[in-house]
């Protein structure tokens, strides 16, 4: 479960690395941080959601959710992007929402203007 120390801590993690994006919280439901991300090939922006249940966080990674998307491929039926993290098992003592944001604008690079 999320607790308060680890909610705070990852509010001030993103502050630092992406302080574009704003936490968000539905009590009892999920949190979260929502921002855009910018295609560097096309300057189109990217609405993007980084989400998890309080329930399950940190024991699940968070989900990562975009509008527009870049193509069409790499996304699960709920609407999440499907992406591999290069041999790294998700860790929940070690793992945040930041390095799921991180992937998720390295997706943008890759795939921005191809699809």
């Amino acid at each position: 479960m999320l607790s308060r120390p680890r909610w705070e801590a990852e509010v001030r993690l993103m502050n630092n690395v992406f302080p574009a994006f704003e936490p968000f919280a539905v009590p009892d439901v999920c949190a979260g941080f929502r921002g855009w991300l910018r295609g560097k090939r096309t300057g189109r922006l990217y609405g993007v959601v980084i989400r998890a249940s309080i329930a399950r966080y940190p024991s699940e990674e968070p989900g990562v959710y975009m509008e527009p998307r870049p193509e069409p491929h790499h996304w699960i039926l709920d609407g999440r992007l499907c992406y591999q993290r290069n041999g790294h098992v998700w860790n929940p003592a070690q793992d945040t929402f930041a390095q799921a944001l991180v992937i998720a604008a390295k997706y943008v690079d890759e795939f921005d203007g191809r699809g």
